[in-house]
């Protein structure tokens, strides 16, 4: 996790670049272009894998791409320089959180990176999440159970993935849901119990 003491050097730009494309950036004469480009691939995945678990009162109504020019070391830490760009300041802190909590990406185990630190840009789109009265409230049960379902299928690879790259045991169960996931199962499950019920 970022401390207080890395916050601060972040530069949160109120300007957006042209284009919301993916760009990679090399320093220095020797450095392998297509390594850094699969490291960037999973840095970007790592984002949007934990762009799902940001409280849904911070992202409810965000719309936009933030552009992370990231300068990172190859443990996969974010060191000063870190510049996240985009127009709406609220979506800037919220993109910052994200990048919190993603800490750290995966370290590029596979490959030889000649740096000691490297500078990546990722762009992440966040969409507008609707709210109960802009959608019928039984398609967004529906909807909202079947995220949940599936984000817990994701974590659990992604966890075993994080276990394995450490040689740690791979855990059989996830240890984080998206909010409102434990609610939308408890209702589930009282639903089934008092059908169950009601048959009998």
């Amino acid at each position: 996790m970022l401390t207080s003491r890395l916050l601060r050097p972040f530069v949160l730009a109120a300007l957006m670049s042209a284009g919301g494309d993916i760009a990679l950036a090399r320093d220095g004469p020797g450095s392998d272009f297509s390594a850094l480009l699969e490291w960037r691939n999973q840095i970007t995945a790592e984002l949007e894998h934990n762009k799902r678990y940001l409280p849904a009162i911070r992202t409810r109504g965000k719309i936009g791409v933030v552009k992370f020019e990231l300068n990172i070391n190859r443990s996969g830490w974010v060191l000063p320089g870190t510049r996240i760009v985009t127009v709406d300041p609220d979506l800037g802190r919220v993109a910052l959180l994200l990048l919190q909590q993603s800490q750290p990406f995966p370290a590029p185990d596979n490959f030889k990176l000649p740096d000691s630190s490297f500078r990546l840009v990722a762009s992440i789109r966040f969409n507008d999440i609707p709210s109960p009265e802009a959608a019928g409230f039984q398609d967004l049960e529906h909807r909202k159970l079947s995220e949940c379902y599936e984000a817990d299928r994701q974590e659990l690879q992604y966890q075993r993935r994080r276990a394995a790259s450490r040689n740690a045991p791979l855990p059989t169960m996830v240890f984080r849901t998206p909010e409102g996931c434990p609610e939308a199962k408890r209702q589930q499950t009282e639903r089934q119990r008092s059908a169950v019920e009601v048959i009998e």
